[in-house]
């Protein structure tokens, strides 16, 4: 990777300015027009300039510490002064490529990539997975041979759709709860089709998840309920992976039942599901990886070079 060397000028920062706002004075100083700049921070061409006043830029990790060495300031100076160049506003390190077929409907014949929070991204319309590691030669994995994972695609989709941020959470501790050494599966990581191989198992313990958490979030659970799903869990699903489900359902502990009596009337609707209960965090980043988003104790990424959840 070619050396970033910083720009002859440093101009001020100012606390609360946009990133935006940044690179556009910071480019004037010295010249340029922002998609230049923007060229070097980045990798590859930048189309048009940014417009500070109406769209903010977002970058990933290693494209601030590009932006910081080229304004001559320290990392932790710069993030001070520009809120959205913060670690909860980073973008994911790895772009995933956009499926070429849907692009091309749409006019567009040049590559389009996609800001995703896990390294790869099923097209259900065209069969299609990709992934960060995929290039001109093999840029998708072709699904047909393997509509299960389809089926199990628009299943995770139907999920999340009907159960908004709390989907995406069951979806990532049921990947945990694959990672469980007693189940003797592969991680997460582990090679590119680790998340094809592991989806179909995935979704069909998250959906057996959801049935625990959706009472759960009504507050109509007790302990005995917990004792049969886990009873259940085992007999349809194996010994060793009801009893990680059991290790995970005591991380979801009864919520304190309502003071009111639950009524077909008082039945909530399904927005109620979009908010977690403990031991999740209520707010859900959108850009959070699985790895990030489960709340299980152990690692759920097979560990080398570069693993991806």
């Amino acid at each position: 990777m070619e050396r970033i060397r910083p720009l002859p000028y440093r101009v001020p920062l100012v606390d609360g300015e946009s990133t935006g706002s940044f690179v556009t004075r910071l480019a004037a100083r010295h010249g340029q027009p922002v998609s230049h700049l923007l060229a070097t921070v980045g990798e590859g061409r930048s189309a048009a300039d940014v417009n500070p006043w109406q769209s903010e830029l977002y970058l990933n990790a290693a494209a601030r510490q590009r932006l910081a060495t080229l304004a001559r300031r320290p990392l932790a100076q710069l993030t001070g002064a520009l809120a959205s160049l913060r670690d909860e506003h980073l973008l994911p390190d790895g772009s995933v490529r956009g499926c070429v077929l849907c692009a091309a409907r749409r006019g567009v014949l040049d590559p389009v990539w996609l800001i995703h929070p896990d390294p790869w991204h099923i097209c259900v319309q065209h069969g299609r997975f990709y992934d960060i590691f995929g290039d001109d030669r093999s840029p998708f994995i072709d699904l047909s041979p393997g509509p299960h994972v389809l089926r199990a695609e628009l299943r995770r989709l139907q999920l999340v759709r009907q159960l908004g941020p709390v989907g995406r959470l069951l979806v990532a501790d049921a990947f945990a709860v694959l990672a469980h050494p007693a189940v003797h599966l592969t991680r997460l990581g582990s090679s590119r089709t680790a998340p094809l191989r592991l989806l179909p198992t995935a979704i069909t313990v998250a959906c057996r998840m959801a049935r625990l958490e959706r009472l759960r979030l009504d507050r109509r659970l007790v302990h005995d309920d917990y004792r049969r799903w886990c009873e259940e869990a085992r007999s349809d699903l194996g010994r060793q992976l009801g009893m990680v489900l059991g290790v995970w359902s005591e991380r979801h502990p009864p919520l304190q039942r309502s003071p009111l009596p639950f009524t077909r009337a008082a039945r909530l609707p399904s927005r109620r599901y979009r908010q977690p209960g403990l031991p999740h965090q209520p707010a859900v980043p959108e850009m959070a990886p699985v790895d990030k988003l489960t709340c299980v104790s152990w690692e759920i990424l097979a560990h080398g070079p570069r693993p991806y959840g």
